[in-house]
C-alpha cells in the first residue's frame, strides 16, 4: 500500500507497475455505450392508470402478463387474460381494477415510486455490463430491461425478451412496506438483502446462468467450478460493483468466507465432500438461507458459490487462459490444478 503522496509522475508510474495486479481478462470497452431505457411497467401502478389501461399495457408482454396474473397475484388463468374480449371485460379488467386501488396496495405503488423515482443510474451500469458481455461473447444481440411490480415473487426474471427487475424486491430492510412482510412468505434473512446494491448482480447472474452456465456434473466440485465460472465472469462485466454484491454478500459474510477460507476447503476434504453426489450433503454449500448449515451460523449461505469463485479466479490468475476458454473448459482437475489455499 502506497502511504505517502509521491509527487513524481515517474516514480508513481513505476510503482504502479511493480505494485498493481492487472487482469490480463479485463474487459476495456472499445465501443460507445448505448444506454438502456427500462420500460417502467411499475409506473402503470402508481400513477394510477385505469385497470383497462394496465391490461392494455401488459398484454404487449404476454409471458410477463400470464405470469403476473395467474401466478403472481393468482387471480386467474391465462384463457382469462387472451381467450376473448367479453371474458377479459366480465372478469379481467373488474379483477385488475379491484387489486390496484386497494388502499394497501396503493401504499406499496407509491412507496415504490418514491424509493426509484428515475432508473438511470441502474439504466447506465446495466447498459455497460452489457456492452462488457457483448463485447466478451463477440455478441450483437439487443438487450431490453423492463423493470415491473412482482407482489414480492420475482427479483429478476426474463420473458418476452425482456429482463424484468421486480422493483418490491429491493425496497431495502428498514421500509415499512417490508417491515410488514409476514415472514411466512418472506424468511427474514431474505428480508435482510431485499437492497437496491444487489439488482446490478441480480440482472447478470439471472442472464449469465440463462445464457452461458454450463454444468460440469452432479458432484460437489463440479458444480462449485460451474457456479465459480459464472462468478468469476461478472467480475469482468462489473468491475465497478463491489465484490460481495456479486454473491449477495454484505462486507461481514465476505470477510468471514476469506478469513475462513483454508478451514472452509479443510472441511470440505475432510468430510469428503470434493467428489460427493449426495444432495443432502452438497446442497447446502449453493442453497439460499440465513447462513451455510454445514459451517456454522457465523457463515453467510451460499459458500460453495464463493469457493468456486475463488478456484477459477485463481487459475486465471496463474495460466494464460482467456475468459472464453476458462468457461469452455470442461476438465475439473485441470480448473483445480492451479488452486492452493493459504
Amino acid at each position: 500500500m502506497i502511504k505517502k503522496l509521491i509527487y513524481s509522475s515517474l516514480a508513481c508510474a513505476m510503482i504502479l507497475l511493480c505494485n498493481c495486479e492487472t487482469n490480463p481478462n479485463e474487459i476495456i470497452l472499445t465501443n460507445p455505450v448505448a444506454e438502456l431505457n427500462a420500460i417502467r411497467l411499475d409506473k402503470l401502478l402508481s400513477e394510477k392508470h385505469t385497470a383497462k389501461e394496465v391490461h392494455n399495457n401488459l398484454v404487449k408482454y404476454p409471458e410477463l402478463y400470464e405470469n403476473f396474473f395467474t401466478i403472481m397475484l393468482r387471480a386467474g388463468n391465462k384463457e382469462d387474460l387472451f381467450s376473448n374480449q367479453e371474458r377479459v371485460d366480465s372478469f379481467t379488467i373488474p379483477t385488475l381494477d379491484l387489486f390496484i386501488n386497494d388502499t394497501n396496495m396503493q401504499f406499496v405503488f407509491q412507496s415504490i415510486a418514491e424509493e426509484f423515482p428515475d432508473f438511470s443510474f441502474h439504466e447506465k451500469e446495466i447498459s455497460k455490463g452489457f456492452a462488457r458481455t457483448q463485447q466478451l461473447f463477440n455478441s450483437n444481440k439487443s438487450i431490453k430491461i423492463g423493470t415491473f411490480y412482482s407482489n414480492f415473487n420475482a427479483t429478476v426474471l426474463e420473458s418476452d425478451d425482456v429482463i424484468w427487475i421486480g422493483l418490491d424486491m429491493y425496497l431495502g430492510k428498514d421500509h415499512p412496506v417490508v417491515d410488514l412482510l409476514p415472514t411466512s412468505k418472506i424468511p427474514q434473512f431474505y428480508k435482510d438483502k431485499m437492497d437496491k446494491k444487489y439488482i446490478l448482480s441480480d440482472v447478470f447472474f439471472g442472464y449469465l446462468m440463462s445464457h452461458a452456465y454450463e454444468p460440469l456434473g452432479n458432484d460437489f466440485l463440479s458444480r462449485t467450478l460451474a457456479y465459480g465460472k459464472i462468478a468469476y465472469i461478472m467480475t469482468l462485466i462489473l468491475p465497478d460493483d463491489a465484490e460481495e454484491n456479486k454473491f449477495r454478500y454484505s462486507k461481514e459474510e465476505l470477510d468471514w468466507c476469506i478469513a475462513n477460507e483454508t478451514s472452509i476447503w479443510h472441511f470440505i476434504i475432510d468430510n469428503k465432500l470434493l467428489y460427493s453426489k449426495d444432495v443432502s450433503k452438497t446442497d447446502v454449500f449453493f442453497s439460499d438461507g440465513p447462513y451455510t448449515k454445514s459451517l456454522g451460523k457465523d457463515s453467510p449461505s451460499g459458500v460453495g458459490i464463493w469457493l468456486g469463485y475463488q478456484i477459477i479466479a485463481d487459475y486465471a490468475r496463474k495460466t494464460d487462459q482467456t475468459a472464453i476458454e476458462i468457461l469452455k473448459e470442461k476438465n475439473i482437475q485441470k480448473l483445480l490444478s492451479t488452486y492452493e489455499p493459504e
